[in-house]
């Protein structure tokens, strides 16, 4: 006889009311008189109704859970160094900038997400990661969106 298959209901109707949230605020992103205002807020939109649709068939389709698995306990420390993070970034972003900022957070981030022992390899790829990630969304917001960002004020 066939496992019996687990859903996520609560992420589900979780994605479900992200995807009504979005079609609301898409829905009144449409109505702003510039229309070049409405550019981020429909492309954000638009990727939470794909993100949220995604989850619910992925959670539709997915195989049975390996019941023999064990879990890997979570990090407490970790998670709370995370939003710790956040919310130092948030704080000094409007004084240091956003490139300085995210990318002193992003690396910070990285040195505590790190599980395995850094080598010198991992390090330079790791930097190189970080260094193109945070450009690219200064330029995904600053140069195509034309979100004003805080500027190094230097």
């Amino acid at each position: 006889m066939p496992a019996k298959r687990e859903y996520d209901i609560p992420g589900i109707i979780l994605a479900a009311i992200f995807i009504l949230i979005a079609v609301i605020f898409l829905n009144d992103a449409r109505n702003m008189v510039d229309s070049d205002s409405y550019v981020f807020p429909a492309a954000i939109c638009t990727l939470m109704i794909l993100l949220s649709i995604s989850f619910i068939v992925w959670n539709l389709l997915k195989p049975h859970p390996d019941k023999d698995a064990t879990l890997l306990p979570g990090s407490t420390p970790r998670r709370v160094g995370l939003v710790a993070l956040m919310l130092i970034s948030a704080l000094i972003m409007p004084y240091v900038g956003f490139l300085p900022a995210g990318l002193g957070v992003f690396a910070a981030l990285m040195t505590i997400a790190m599980f395995k022992p850094w080598t010198w390899k991992l390090a330079v790829i790791y930097a190189l990661i970080c260094v193109a990630i945070v450009t690219g969304f200064y330029v995904i917001f600053d140069i195509v969106f034309l979100v004003p960002l805080p500027e190094f004020p230097f």
